[in-house]
């Protein structure tokens, strides 16, 4: 799964209108983001109709996706099918096309109080992000993380639905349960991270920059001028931009083992050292951009967890489990919170002023 033929069906279907016809045209369909209005954006939006209109357009594309996703299996992708580090938007753009179009299907279904299409809309993006996440790929694993959180949104709005039913509950505790027990290992995320970037800087020698680096990273560069000392001493700051990226990246990954909260003081430690010379003649350019988003993918993907088994918690609690497994927040390294109200079950954590609420069916 998200082989190459995935990759180009989804570019096929979702590209935004109709400019992605191959896996090479990714790039400048990002450039049309930039530009133009597209239906993503109107998906965003509370027009009705205009919703309506897309939903209707990109139904089929939809059951299409749905049945390669039924017919597919997790699996690593191959090192030729992996994106560069730093060209993540225009990789990602048609999977979160997808994955818009999904859950606003699910938000208008529950309009119409049709709550068993929403829960097929959120069973179906879960079962998306469990192939970005085996992906190998950091960027994919990124999305997935973002769109777990985002589709948890999506969850309490049917659970709120008054048509929502106990074997609802049911179903989605046994979704939350099998993200809990099948998580993704973190190590492996940044070991493959770690060597995505060490081919990255194997290939800058021979390739241009413009295809490697996204659009925007590059034009950031460029109006900071960032690239004005390696002019003359290219092989000198190249390889201590390497030096760099090789000795933190290994301590991101040595430490990738432990909870979040256990790393802090490490990532705190690392985003010092690789930024104190950030605009200075010996800025270690491509090891900034390859490292800049560790922590906060690092925070995202805790914030993922704790809300998933905040959600699982609740759930549990409202279905009348007595053993319930024990979890300690990756976040806080603290307990979660249930509190019982009259009508349901709300759980959280110190820190979240956002809970996630389960009402008793």
């Amino acid at each position: 799964m998200i082989r190459r033929g995935l990759l180009v069906l989804f570019t096929l279907l979702f590209a935004v209108d109709g400019y992605g016809e191959t896996f090479k045209t990714i790039r400048q369909q990002f450039e049309i983001y930039q530009r133009f209005t597209g239906e993503i954006e109107i998906l965003s939006t509370d027009d009705t109709k205009e919703i309506d209109n897309v939903l209707r357009r990109t139904d089929l594309k939809r059951l299409i996706v749905r049945k390669a996703l039924v017919m597919a299996q997790p699996e690593k992708m191959s090192e030729k099918d992996l994106p560069s580090p730093l060209f993540t938007e225009n990789y990602t753009a048609p999977f979160s096309y997808y994955i818009t179009v999904e859950r606003a299907f699910a938000y208008r279904t529950l309009e119409q109080n049709n709550p068993d299409d929403a829960m097929q809309s959120i069973r179906y993006v879960f079962r998306l992000t469990d192939f970005l996440a085996e992906s190998g790929s950091l960027e994919l694993r990124v999305l997935a993380a973002r769109t777990r959180l985002q589709t948890l949104e999506t969850v309490q709005a049917l659970l709120q639905n008054p048509h929502c039913r106990h074997e609802d509950h049911e179903t989605l505790y046994k979704i939350f349960d099998g993200k809990i027990k099948n998580r993704a290992d973190e190590e492996t995320i940044w070991t493959r991270y770690r060597e995505e970037g060490e081919r990255f800087f194997e290939d800058i020698p021979r390739r241009d920059l413009s295809e490697i680096l996204s659009p925007n990273l590059l034009k950031e560069l460029e109006d900071r001028r960032a690239f004005a000392h390696y002019e003359k001493e290219w092989e000198r700051r190249f390889t201590h931009d390497r030096s760099v990226f090789d000795r933190v990246s290994e301590a991101i990954v040595e430490s990738s083992s432990q909870p979040y909260f256990k790393r802090l003081p490490v990532l705190r430690q690392l985003d010092r050292e690789v930024r104190e010379h950030r605009g200075s003649a010996i800025e270690p350019v491509f090891a900034l951009l390859l490292l800049q988003e560790v922590t906060s993918s690092m925070r995202l993907f805790a914030q993922e967890q704790s809300g998933i088994e905040m959600a699982h918690l609740a759930l549990s609690v409202s279905l009348g489990a007595q053993n319930r497994r024990k979890l300690i927040n990756p976040l806080t390294g603290r307990d979660y919170e249930i509190r019982l109200i009259p009508d349901g079950v709300m759980s959280t954590y110190e820190g979240n002023v956002k809970p996630f609420y389960v009402p008793y069916r």
